[in-house]
């Protein structure tokens, strides 16, 4: 039986009510219970598909209908052999209507068009940043541990940058500095030379000026800059949440490793006071500036919001790059006026064919750039590319929310 569990969990991934407090509910502990999970998360369709897989191997069959319907409003598409197995335990007259549900969150919504195509020879491009004064490009690579700009001259590495692995990008344009946070994973060459924290590289003369150390194994992912020039880092191995203010010779400990499980995506809210926070296996989550408080974004749009890689802010409200999720999804969510739910959620692409795995965004005044195609899966350890074929060009895309 073990083993049926096993195999039904691939099968799910191969797609790839407590009363709510007024700031939102707290961040609950990690149950190993599937129910007890489910219902600390109720926007996670990786949770309810565990769920799911456990009531199939018990013969549940309520269970396992609820979990489908749960699934369908949510916009989940599960693969054909999940449904064809799963609809033993469903009435076929509600089957037929699920699987046209299904049929029909896995349909392509294409809104966007391509902005620039960054060339193959630069390996595993994961962040991007756009300096508007000067209207430049930046793109930070995994596998080439280069920074790279596009301007007149082309594409081209910044030199003298001495990096590890380069993840998000974020451009501080009052103070005229381009944030890169460096570090290390499986794919990352030479790992043992690598620099562990966030490097501020000026965008006049493009050379670092300010280089912000992890003190331990951390190593920074996604970044973001908030008003008054502190960076916030998430690292989604530990579960930790970084700030760096001014002055700081190391990365600080907002929230402590082990409390979010793989913190991807943030975003400074307007007020100074919070921080937007994706976990990929759960959703979003709200982070107290003060003290380092995680608490729920809760959600009135019935839609799962894990498996969130990118998470931007755009004109007040959210955009998030969902590639855990099946489909892949790029989402416009608008908050609540306190700023404390998700009030309404709207798809403005999805599983768009021409995509990769699509990874992190921009906003770039009306409109959001975002990285179509990363190639994560043509890359084991030390960076050896695998499989078939010759490397991608990576794709740079651009939408317009406001009209999708």
């Amino acid at each position: 039986m073990k083993g049926g569990l096993a195999a039904l969990a691939l099968l799910f991934l191969a797609g790839c009510a407590a009363p709510v407090a007024q700031r939102g509910p707290a961040w609950p502990a990690h149950a190993e219970d599937p129910a007890a999970l489910a219902a600390q998360f109720p926007d996670s369709a990786s949770v309810a598909r565990r769920l799911l897989a456990t009531a199939h191997q018990d013969g549940d069959s309520a269970t396992v209908r609820a979990g489908l319907a749960r699934l369908a409003a949510a916009g989940y598409a599960p693969s054909q052999a999940t449904i064809d197995l799963l609809a033993t335990h469903v009435p076929d007259a509600e089957m037929a209507a699920l699987r046209l549900r299904f049929a029909a969150n896995g349909a392509r919504v294409q809104a966007s068009r391509l902005f620039a195509t960054i060339p193959a020879e630069h390996r595993l491009v994961e962040g991007i940043a756009w300096d508007a004064r000067r209207r430049r490009l930046f793109a930070a690579t995994v596998v080439s541990r280069a920074l790279l700009v596009h301007d007149a001259r082309g594409w081209r590495a910044v030199e003298g940058v001495e990096a590890g692995s380069l993840f998000g990008l974020a451009v501080d344009a009052r103070r005229r500095l381009l944030w890169l946070a460096s570090g290390v994973v499986e794919q990352t060459p030479s790992p043992g030379t690598a620099f562990r924290g966030l490097i501020a590289v000026d965008l006049a003369s493009l050379r670092p000026v300010r280089r912000v150390p992890v003190d331990g194994p951390g190593s920074p992912a996604d970044i973001a800059v908030a008003a008054d020039g502190t960076i916030y880092a998430s690292d989604p191995n530990s579960g930790a949440i970084y700030r760096a203010r001014a002055g700081d010779a190391a990365l600080q400990i907002l929230v402590p490793p082990g409390r979010l499980r793989s913190p991807q995506g943030l975003v400074p809210a307007a007020d100074g006071r919070r921080l937007y926070v994706s976990d990929y296996g759960y959703g979003l989550a709200m982070v107290s500036l003060a003290d380092g408080e995680v608490r729920r974004l809760a959600s009135d749009a019935g839609t799962m919001l894990d498996g969130v890689d990118g998470l931007v802010g755009h004109r007040g409200r959210l955009i998030a790059i969902q590639n855990g999720t099946s489909p892949r999804r790029i989402l416009l969510l608008t908050l609540s006026r306190d700023g404390n739910r998700i009030a309404a959620a709207r798809v403005l692409e999805s599983n768009n064919a021409d995509w990769g795995e699509p990874t992190l965004g921009i906003a770039r005044g009306d409109d959001f750039l975002y990285v179509a195609d990363a190639q994560w899966e043509r890359y084991g350890a030390n960076g050896v590319l695998q499989g078939e074929g010759p490397q991608r060009p990576t794709q740079i895309r651009l939408l317009r929310p406001a009209n999708p």
